[in-house]
């Protein structure tokens, strides 16, 4: 039986429906990386990068090979065992890799499609961001997601397309297909088949997984222009998503730090971000930073209070839409004209753990890398913290939050970083005797109950007072407060343009920015007219942007990320600034920012950050994507380097510039600063 069963075709056949899989599947993959394109491009892609396409195309083939071949290579590699093997073992074979290919076209297509959903939310594919949704509050995401999206609609595609891949894939390992009797290869025949699909499979995987795609493609610049978009294309979700996993498998002490070629020399790290302005040589890393002192020094008599109030979702933006018409601010317009707005600014994150916690322990986020208050290391005190900074001062501090206390362990973190008093939703809703069902949503309480909240705690306040204002309103699954009376919002025709006709989640999305930003002009409002506003240093700004489904030209490369930085100051204090709101910055920059608008500057600051309101020193901020701003310009970081920028005159908007000392400075500053603030989390812990 076993020399008849040879002499038929099953190897034969096995090699070409494996073939024939891989090729059915690249042309499904390439069809959804066009349906990618023709829903997220710019149309500036179709007009001035449609040559560059059919490249972006081919290399994605190659993305895509490269994962399929290695899904492929089980199937292939068995036919070894399966050469004079029974009847019996053939048939277990084929219900096996019927399985085994049924099961792995699910996940592929699942993840593709996640894949697009999550690029509509977070303007890019699978990234290290996608662990929030398993780090935050299980039961707030599934609403969100049900809310946001036609969960059962998917779940009804996904399981036809489910049931149609097991029929295909059935039928394409059917026994009779690959034991029929009507062509009988010979023996030599088979082997040679057999040898030249083990061998064509295992080279060009090996080949495919040995090659960096990315680094080729980049090289095309000249002869094929590309945006970050465009490079984009080539990439596929679940090719990302595998690096992403990798990513948090691979996170260890100072990965950070050797990723940036600084392995645990902290020293070169200081010196190139310092241009070799440092204390030390030797000793605690903090220490080793030359203590920075800005100008001018204000003159402040008394104490003012600082708050730092944290906007969910507070995206620049959209905030380039407002009109009468379009009256997104509200009450808070008047604050913004009269304040000083920074909109040269990123957030450390593009999530808002990342982003909080970063403000809060002021240091820049390292990307890719788990929260800190979800480590080991989560009772370790920083002494970079803005509460610790201010303390020091003689300053009460406390940190208010809309959401649920234990969100991300920040009840158990945050009194370790000098935070005196932390508050969450159960407290407010204590206090103010709130109810679950009217007072908030699945993330937390109203913004006008935490305003409320943060007015009666600086009213009540008899020491200076650093707080920290986190609201949650401004986030999926977007609920508004069920009494709400606010202006109804016309979509103007340049976001219609970009958008095209809005759903009933872009409407809600605007709404709740609405709404949140109301609020916080109403308690602005109240500060103003009880005279707390006039001592009292406001910093406003947002934890991270977020999609509405608007795309972004290439020279828009820094509103598809930014948020503001509003800094409001007393009257007195403020007269004695000459504020350039030009500069560029980040979130690592607000804290000795509002220490210098506070007078307490003279003493000396050491930090990551420089203060937005000293003209005289350097300017730089940078984000979790590789987006790096300084004065001159932006570098958009990549593993193998970094693209060049220029600002287009006063605006917010980038043009290609050439590499330069310059950016080439700045590049290594924006590396050995990760690299130390890798050092500073862990130095501790290193012997």
């Amino acid at each position: 039986m076993t020399s008849d069963i040879r002499l038929h075709n099953a190897i034969l056949t096995s090699i070409r429906r494996t073939w024939w899989l891989v090729m059915v599947l690249l042309v499904l993959m390439s069809g959804f990386r066009l349906l990618f394109t023709i829903q997220f491009a710019h149309p500036e892609v179709w007009s001035d990068f449609l040559g560059s396409l059919p490249m972006a195309f081919a290399f994605g083939a190659l993305h895509d090979l490269r994962i399929l071949l290695l899904f492929a290579l089980p199937p292939t590699l068995s036919l070894l065992w399966m050469r004079n093997r029974t009847l019996r073992r053939w048939h277990r074979w084929l219900i096996m890799t019927s399985l085994y290919w049924t099961f792995g076209i699910s996940i592929i297509l699942i993840g593709l499609a996640a894949d697009q959903i999550y690029y509509s939310y977070f303007g890019s594919h699978f990234n290290i961001v996608a662990f929030g949704a398993i780090d935050d509050d299980i039961g707030a995401v599934l609403v969100s997601a049900w809310r946001n999206y036609p969960l059962l609609l998917y779940i009804v595609v996904g399981l036809l397309l489910e049931y149609l891949v097991f029929r295909i894939i059935r039928r394409a390992f059917h026994f009779t297909d690959f034991f029929h009797v009507a062509h009988t290869p010979a023996v030599e025949k088979v082997d040679r088949a057999l040898n030249r699909h083990l061998s064509l499979h295992v080279i060009l995987a090996v080949v495919l997984c040995s090659t960096p795609l990315m680094p080729i493609f980049v090289g095309l610049q000249e002869k094929y222009p590309q945006t970050t978009f465009v490079r984009a294309v080539p990439e596929n979700g679940i090719e990302k998503l595998a690096e992403t996993v990798w990513l948090r498998i691979a996170e260890e002490p100072l990965s950070i730090a050797r990723r940036f070629g600084y392995g645990s020399d902290s020293q070169k790290a200081l010196v190139d971000f310092t241009d070799g302005n440092v204390a030390a040589n030797e000793g605690p890393l903090l220490d080793r930073f030359q203590s920075k002192f800005f100008r001018p020094s204000p003159l402040v008599s008394g104490k003012p209070h600082v708050v730092l109030v944290v906007m969910e979702s507070f995206s620049t933006h959209m905030l380039h839409y407002q009109s009468a018409e379009f009256d997104l601010l509200g009450p808070a317009q008047r604050h913004f004209d009269n304040g000083s707005l920074f909109e040269r600014f990123l957030p450390s994150d593009n999530i808002s753990a990342g982003s909080i916690l970063s403000l809060a322990l002021n240091i820049p986020y390292r990307p890719g890398t788990r929260q800190l208050s979800q480590t080991d290391i989560k009772e370790k005190h920083f002494p970079t913290s803005a509460a610790t900074m201010f303390a020091e001062h003689g300053y009460e501090t406390a940190f208010y939050y809309g959401g649920p206390k234990d969100w991300r362990n920040l009840d158990q973190f945050l009194p370790h970083q000098g935070f005196d008093e932390f508050r969450g939703q159960e407290d407010f809703m204590q206090i103010y005797d709130l109810q679950d069902e009217i007072d908030g949503g699945p993330w937390g309480i109203w913004d006008q109950h935490l305003f409320r909240a943060a007015e009666d705690r600086l009213r009540q306040a008899t020491e200076p007072l650093f707080l920290v204002v986190f609201t949650t309103t401004n986030h999926p699954p977007y609920g508004l407060p069920p009494d709400l009376e606010i202006s109804e919002l016309r979509a103007p025709n340049e976001l219609l343009a970009r958008t095209g006709e809005l759903d009933s989640t872009q409407m809600m999305q605007m709404a709740t920015y609405q709404y949140a930003c109301h609020e916080l002009g109403k308690w602005l409002d109240r500060m103003e007219s009880s005279a707390l506003l006039g001592r009292t240093v406001v910093g406003i700004t947002g934890d991270h942007t977020v999609g509405m489904g608007i795309p972004f030209a290439q020279q828009e490369i820094l509103l598809q990320r930014a948020v503001p930085f509003l800094l409001l100051m007393p009257p007195n204090i403020a007269d004695q600034f000459e504020v350039d709101t030009s500069h560029a910055g980040s979130h690592k920059d607000i804290p000795p920012t509002l220490l210098h608008a506070a007078g307490l500057a003279d003493v000396g600051y050491k930090g990551f950050g420089n203060s937005m309101l000293d003209n005289q020193v350097e300017h730089i901020g940078f984000n979790a994507s590789g987006l790096v701003l300084f004065d001159e310009g932006g570098l958009l970081m990549r593993p193998d380097g970094f693209d060049a920028m220029s600002w287009v005159g006063q605006s917010l908007n980038f043009q290609p510039a050439a590499t330069s000392p310059k950016a080439a400075q700045i590049a290594r500053k924006y590396r050995a600063a990760l690299a130390l603030t890798d050092w500073l989390v862990y130095e501790d812990f290193i012997d």
